[in-house]
């Protein structure tokens, strides 16, 4: 009996394989010509039991039934390989969605925010949306793998996911925000790899707003943030930058806060 397209998915589930390229498609089916494989794929996408990844890529997910709502498993199960198998790049997922996976987001993000070297147009997987943003270094940066049920993936360490909220507060949520985020990173920061991250990121003004944020909160991790900026040349910066009404200065870091910020802590 000739193989059919629904078996090779089956097996491929089975054995914890749920991203299949056109390839190996077409090797497990080698009988089959490209129009009748062609129209053998559209099949299983109009039922549901497939989805492709990006055009062009030759990329596709298995959808497990338990996943059928969603129309993709969850990004630990094709994440990674998909980047690192078709787009190949360095990357790592980051801002909101490196906070949600260290728990301190309580929801999860509507979109997967990853870091990449070039931007990229979004990808959508099911009702999943890659969203890239551009990061420089992105190679070098301080990242971890995020281990879940269904796989892993890249995420930066706590210490380089606080500097980069700060540095993108645009798609975070604004400043308040971001200090909130930053509260609940701190407590996952450890010393060594927040000297990793402030010395990788090399980003002084990002790292001043940091040192502001953690003084405030009382942590001591801000001393840290002071040995790294040492006698560094700076300039007086606020915490979001480009707005008005920052009235509240931090002398030490030499940042300008907004009073809201006090206001939400108290």
């Amino acid at each position: 009996m000739k193989p059919r397209l629904s078996t090779i998915l089956d097996d491929a589930e089975r054995s914890g394989r749920l991203m299949l390229t056109d390839a190996q498609i077409a090797a497990a089916l080698p009988d089959a010509s490209p129009e009748a494989l062609r129209q053998a794929l559209h099949r299983q996408q109009q039922r549901g039991r497939i989805v492709h990844v990006a055009r062009g890529t030759g990329q596709w997910v298995i959808v497990p039934l338990a996943h059928a709502q969603t129309g993709a498993p969850p990004p630990g199960a094709w994440l990674h390989r998909f980047i690192a198998s078709a787009l190949k790049v360095p990357y790592y997922v980051g801002l909101l969605s490196a906070a949600e996976a260290y728990g301190v987001v309580p929801y999860a993000p509507s979109v997967i925010q990853v870091m990449v070297s070039k931007q990229r147009r979004p990808i959508t997987v099911g009702r999943q949306r890659l969203v890239f943003h551009t990061r420089t270094r992105v190679s070098v940066m301080p990242t971890r793998w995020h281990e879940t049920a269904d796989g892993r993936y890249l995420v930066s360490t706590p210490e380089l996911t606080m500097l980069d909220l700060l540095r993108r507060q645009d798609v975070a949520g604004g400043a308040v925000r971001v200090a909130e985020l930053v509260e609940g990173l701190s407590a996952y920061a450890q010393p060594e790899g927040l000297r990793e991250a402030l010395r990788t990121a090399d980003d002084t003004p990002n790292a001043q707003r940091l040192g502001a944020l953690l003084s405030r909160q009382g942590s001591d991790l801000s001393e840290i943030v002071a040995a790294f900026l040492g006698r560094r040349p700076r300039r007086s910066v606020t915490l979001e930058p480009g707005a008005a009404g920052q009235d509240m200065e931090d002398a030490k870091f030499q940042v300008r806060l907004p009073r809201r910020l006090g206001e939400s802590n108290t």
